[in-house]
């Protein structure tokens, strides 16, 4: 269930069933307020407009479909292309006028059960998506990474660690003013800050 909380009047004034289970993320357009995207246990993503959602049951704008969970669905920096990871091993990148063009990219999204799901965010532009990893090291060590995803290239072009750390970072934000400034958090309760040189 999606609601609307009025904060003056301290309740919840609209609700839709958007999923048939769990949503994950909330997004909205960063230049069309009317534009948001859900993410859900149900393995789709959907775009909605929020002017069009009086009806008990609302229609989505593109809805894209995975084989498994969809952890997450954010906009890109210019709104033009939405970005979803998912627990099939996909990061999935929609764009295109409507949305309509889709295009699937390899990533390893599983993690342990006691680690949160990965979730790829954007950079500061559209070029490029940031996601963590459980790359297998040698014997039963393991490095922790954050992948740089490059949209054109569709493929992981770079791979940021660090000996410093000792989690697996799952949850990622690009800082909005600071150009090449990335903070990453744990399961462990530990956040690590990347910059550039």
């Amino acid at each position: 269930m999606f609601n609307v909380w009025d904060l003056l009047a301290g309740k919840s004034v609209f609700n839709w069933e958007l999923h048939k289970y769990r949503i994950h993320t909330v997004d909205f357009n960063p230049w069309n307020p009317h534009l948001m995207a859900t993410s859900s246990q149900d393995r789709t993503a959907c775009l909605w407009d929020l002017r069009t959602m009086g009806a008990k049951k609302p229609k989505t704008l593109a809805t894209v479909d995975h084989a498994k969970a969809v952890y997450s669905a954010y906009f890109s920096p210019s709104g033009l292309s939405l970005a979803t990871t998912s627990r099939d091993n996909n990061v999935g990148v929609l764009s295109g006028a409507n949305f309509e063009d889709t295009s699937m990219i390899y990533h390893s999204n599983n993690t342990f059960r006691k680690i949160s799901s990965f979730r790829g965010v954007w950079g500061w532009d559209d070029s490029n998506i940031f996601v963590g990893n459980v790359a297998k090291g040698i014997g039963v060590s393991q490095t922790k990474e954050i992948d740089v995803i490059s949209t054109k290239l569709k493929r992981t072009v770079k791979k940021l660690q660090s000996p410093i750390v000792k989690d697996v970072i799952s949850r990622l934000h690009c800082h909005p003013l600071n150009v090449g400034m990335l903070a990453g958090s744990t399961s462990g309760g530990h956040v690590y800050v990347w910059t550039t040189k």
